[in-house]
């Protein structure tokens, strides 16, 4: 069966982010991040049933509709019960049970460091960011260290962050299995590639390049070292039945498309996104008012 050729780059780097997602573990979601939570809810759609996910304070949810006004409620009408975040952190982040849980950052260097706090001297910074919440936790204690960008730069992806929010700390399966934590890579999905790091001391190394993307495209726009290998597979296209999930059941609003924006153009769009959503859900309290 030939692949779709239809499909956006936010749809690939999803299909890809969900392929990381299985039915070991837990896969928590964090704040709403659109294009993770959209990578979760397919996994869970598809090849991972079983997978258990736990959103906001809700545990054992089903897959739900992306929704900027929506999704919380959601989560917890479908999930099996509800605790604190105290108790999640204490059950899953500190005791070795986390699966996945993907990131991203203002940046990320070489070392799998993040930095979600400052830009600038701290004292006296030119950018302060919202800082990592669970972050630190999530990247070094999880089976596998997932981020994604949506813009793939070397202002991004940079030789190393100016201030590390957390960092991966142990990356070879033994050093990590050694020091009690779960083994696991580190996988970076960006709209032009995806960068897998495997051992402490070792650069990332391109795992698969996107369709019509070169290595010199990913070199070129990469601030820390990379292992280019002589033969780099394509990254694989969404399939048709992922896309229809994707566009009908999980996104129908286009709101994974808003991770990918730039600062000026999100707050547009998140106004349209917000206007289509309470749009839907006047249709629907009218339409049992009918009924």
């Amino acid at each position: 069966m030939t692949a779709p050729t239809d499909y956006e780059i936010h749809e690939l780097m999803v299909t890809r982010l969900a392929a990381e997602v299985d039915d070991t573990g837990v896969t928590v979601m964090g704040s709403f991040t659109p294009l993770a939570y959209a990578g979760y809810m397919l996994a869970k759609l598809t090849h991972a049933r079983r997978a258990f996910l736990a959103g906001f304070d809700a545990i054992g949810m089903k897959a739900v509709q992306l929704s900027f006004t929506g999704a919380e409620p959601a989560a917890y009408k479908g999930s099996v019960a509800r605790w604190g975040m105290l108790t999640e952190i204490n059950a899953i982040h500190l005791s070795n049970h986390g699966g996945v849980e993907a990131v991203s950052s203002a940046q990320f260097d070489g070392d799998a460091a993040i930095n979600l706090s400052t830009i600038g001297p701290f004292d006296k910074p030119k950018v302060r960011l919202p800082g990592g919440a669970g972050a630190a936790e999530v990247i070094k204690m999880y089976r596998k260290m997932v981020a994604y960008f949506g813009n793939h730069n070397p202002r991004t992806l940079v030789d190393k962050v100016e201030f590390v929010t957390g960092t991966r700390w142990k990356v070879g399966d033994k050093a990590r299995q050694e020091a009690n934590l779960l083994p696991g890579p580190v996988v970076v999905i960006t709209n032009l590639a995806v960068l897998v790091k495997d051992e402490d001391g070792a650069p990332f190394r391109i795992e698969s390049l996107h369709p019509g993307v070169d290595a010199e495209t990913v070199v070129a726009n990469t601030g820390f070292e990379l292992v280019v290998p002589e033969t780099i597979p394509t990254t694989a296209t969404p399939t048709a039945e992922q896309l229809r999930l994707l566009r009908e059941h999980i996104d129908p609003q286009g709101t994974v498309k808003f991770d990918l924006l730039g600062g000026r153009e999100r707050l547009p769009y998140l106004k349209q996104i917000i206007d289509a959503e309470w749009a839907e859900a006047a249709a629907l309290v009218e339409a049992r008012r009918k009924g």
